[in-house]
């Protein structure tokens, strides 16, 4: 049995029974009996059911979002974002799905006609993140389901409920029994699932270092993998950057489900001219805790998650940091931690190399680009970052930057239409766009004389 915790108050509020690994082979078996039949629906009908299952998702039982914000600590505004992210990932998916299943005709001058087909991948393991669980399940269900592939998820046990309602939608759309499976497991569990040869894909978001584990499990039958991994995002703020625009959206991305983020920004890189302006701003708009008044920020996931968070400051600051706001563990219970501004970070810091994933934000200076892009590029993550200022220098310099999407000028999340891609510990593979699609299909070519 596993513990479900409300955040806010470290209560237990549920109880999950974990599969076993030797309940594994079981379901391996129950996803590839069931490709057949769903891999020979049309792709329109499968499409069908997509768009229901985001219709159903976008008018949901009432108290959804709040059991989601339960579980995870999110806002309840913050849950239903989510939720309504994850309805549009659904319904784009199904839109996209015809053309990446469309396949294409070769002609050539050897007297043969060729014929591409999109054949579904196989069975899928989909190994979903505790942090953002409906737009993470979306990312992957959707385009699997689409492309003819069953599904085993498996899902974060700290945030059941979510994936098991999303499921059940599913199911009320229409999907056939066993294209869906949604298990909970331990690390054991979750090892022996990803040595299954039956799943010829395997996708995974969360850390970086269990994303090796899972890489090395899957080379075993060589299955394919796409790992989202953590980021380490720099945000670089150019001597003409404008700040009115710039700390607003930097503070919604960094400190959003409090800071619990792969792509958020993470280390704030900001010409010395505009340094001291842009800290007294940053600082003076951060988000106060949300058992506080006027406050937004809800607690960190786990209580594991608060202690680290809470070592990295202390880290920075015994190294020479100063804290300008927040750094300070609150007495109470659940697992809030404030949102924390750091200046005079100093480069031995592990908060500069370590993904904090939490409500930290250190902010360092520069006095000219080069510098700047060496010290953004200066990490083995490359998944998301940051540029502010003149769109003609920061365009140019974001092309300098090692990171599979860079925003200029804005700080908004990831959109279904897009791929996104990490580099280095950040991971590979596509997620979102028709890339993403297509990771779910193979290619078959079909040739004959003409």
């Amino acid at each position: 049995m596993s513990a479900v915790h409300d955040p806010r108050t470290g209560d237990v509020v549920g109880h999950l029974t974990l599969l076993t690994s030797d309940d594994v082979p079981e379901i391996a078996n129950r996803a590839s009996v069931a490709l057949p039949g769903w891999s020979a629906v049309a792709v329109a009908t499968r499409c069908t059911i997509l768009k229901e299952l985001a219709r159903l998702i976008a008018q949901r039982p009432a108290d959804l979002g709040a059991r989601f914000a339960l579980e995870t600590g999110k806002t309840v505004a913050q849950a239903e974002a989510e939720l309504d992210r994850a309805a549009e990932t659904f319904a784009w998916t199904a839109e996209a799905a015809v053309q990446a299943t469309a396949g294409r005709t070769i002609s050539g001058g050897d007297g043969l006609h060729r014929q591409v087909l999109v054949d579904p991948v196989g069975p899928v393991l989909a190994i979903v993140a505790s942090n953002f669980p409906a737009v993470v399940l979306a990312r992957k269900l959707g385009p699997a389901l689409a492309m003819g592939c069953t599904v085993v998820v498996k899902a974060p046990e700290t945030t059941p409920s979510v994936v098991r309602e999303i499921a059940d939608l599913a199911t009320k759309a229409g999907l056939p029994t066993d294209v869906l499976q949604v298990v909970y497991t331990d690390a054991v569990g979750s090892a022996a699932l990803v040595a299954r040869p039956e799943f010829p894909l395997i996708t995974f978001t969360g850390s970086h270092r269990t994303g090796q584990l899972v890489a090395a499990g899957a080379v075993a039958h060589l299955a394919d993998c796409v790992l989202e991994l953590g980021g380490h995002a720099p945000a670089i703020l150019l001597d003409d950057a404008d700040l009115a625009t710039a700390v607003p959206a930097l503070v919604a991305s960094k400190f959003s489900s409090a800071g619990q983020s792969c792509a958020a920004p993470s280390r704030f890189l900001v010409h010395e001219r505009i340094h001291a302006e842009f800290v007294d701003r940053f600082s003076a708009a951060v988000p106060g805790l949300d058992h506080e008044p006027g406050g937004t920020m809800g607690p960190l996931h786990t209580e594991a998650r608060r202690d680290e968070v809470h070592a990295l400051v202390l880290d920075a600051v015994d190294r020479g940091a100063t804290v300008i706001t927040g750094g300070r563990r609150p007495c109470g219970p659940g697992w809030y931690y404030p949102a924390t501004v750091l200046t005079d970070v100093p480069a031995q810091a592990r908060v500069l190399h370590e993904e904090p994933f939490g409500p930290i934000a250190p902010v360092m200076r520069f006095t000219d680009e080069d510098q700047a892009v060496a010290t953004a590029n200066a990490t083995p993550f490359g998944l998301g970052a940051f540029v502010f200022g003149g769109h003609a220098r920061a365009t140019a310099l974001a092309r300098r930057l090692h990171a599979g999407r860079v925003s200029v000028n804005c700080a908004t999340g990831a959109d279904p239409m897009s791929p996104l891609s990490g580099r280095g510990l950040s991971g590979y593979g596509y997620e979102g766009g028709l890339e993403g699609l297509a990771a779910f299909g193979r290619l078959k070519v079909l040739q004959r004389p003409v």
